[in-house]
């Protein structure tokens, strides 16, 4: 009896040490000479650079790819948005598939060129504000955007939320899919996150956030707003800019994970099937 509980102690984890984990960025989202999230880079694994359609203006996305050269070991990304500059990406807007696609591939254009001018190359695409939210639960949606983004490079890793619509597509392309959790939004039931509202989710009690963001490292877990705790896969961690208390939350995140694992080393083998 007390061997098998010696057995059940050692084969239990240890809550405290957390696993390999991504903490992704967002960067280039202001204009002249702001410099927004800056600050947070130090925290960062990823990041995904503004590509212009929701925020940021050429030279202000050029200055936050030059801000990445500082540190080491960073996956530089794009940014790719619904081309929404008045509403920060965020309005319902409602572009056919050949209109998405197009868009999709000139904001990777775009950003492709500034990057290799500072010796970078993009590694992961990640979408933004309404486009985000559309890829939980609109399939046709989530086709086009994976598909252009296969077209732009087969190689590159996409960052989606934790939707099977994500998953599926991303297994019948051959898409190198991470999929992404949030600490700064709500979940419903299902794993769909609720959409950022600035006066309930900005400014945030610190120790509830804290809880979500030790949830998610050290259990791979989220409460719901019908208070159930939930399983939830991913691969990768958003650090949030909007919220009041962000470089604080930030730091604690960064701290409560051993071994950073940046997007860029994430293997390929299994994605290698086609060109053997």
């Amino acid at each position: 009896m007390l061997e098998n509980k010696r057995q059940l102690i050692m084969n239990k984890p240890d809550p405290f040490l957390s696993r390999q984990i991504d903490l992704n960025l967002n960067l280039g989202q202001g204009f002249g000479k702001q410099v927004l999230e800056r600050d947070l880079i130090p925290f960062a694994t990823s990041v995904n650079i503004s590509c212009g359609a929701h925020a940021g203006d050429a030279a202000q996305i050029d200055q936050a790819i030059k801000h990445c050269k500082e540190y080491d070991d960073l996956a530089l990304g794009a940014l790719i948005s619904y081309p929404d500059l008045l509403g920060f990406g965020s309005r319902k807007i409602q572009l056919d598939a050949d209109e998405l696609r197009a868009t999709v591939l000139s904001q990777l254009g775009a950003l492709s060129v500034l990057a290799k001018t500072s010796g970078y190359e993009i590694q992961h695409v990640r979408p933004f504000g309404y486009l985000y939210d559309q890829m939980q639960t609109n399939y046709s949606v989530a086709e086009t955007v994976i598909k252009a983004v296969q077209e732009f490079s087969k190689w590159v890793v996409f960052i989606g939320p934790s939707s099977e619509i994500v998953q599926e597509i991303g297994s019948w392309t051959n898409t190198r899919v991470a999929l992404e959790a949030r600490y700064d939004l709500r979940y419903r039931n299902n794993l769909s996150q609720v959409a950022f509202d600035v006066e309930k989710d900005s400014d945030m009690d610190l120790e509830e956030i804290s809880r979500r963001a030790r949830d998610l490292v050290y259990k791979s877990t989220v409460k719901t707003i019908d208070d159930k705790e939930q399983d939830i896969k991913f691969d990768t961690i958003h650090i949030s800019s909007r919220l009041r208390n962000s470089l604080e939350l930030a730091k604690l995140l960064r701290g409560m994970i051993l071994k950073p694992l940046p997007l860029r080393t994430v293997d390929y083998e299994p994605y290698l099937s086609e060109f053997i």
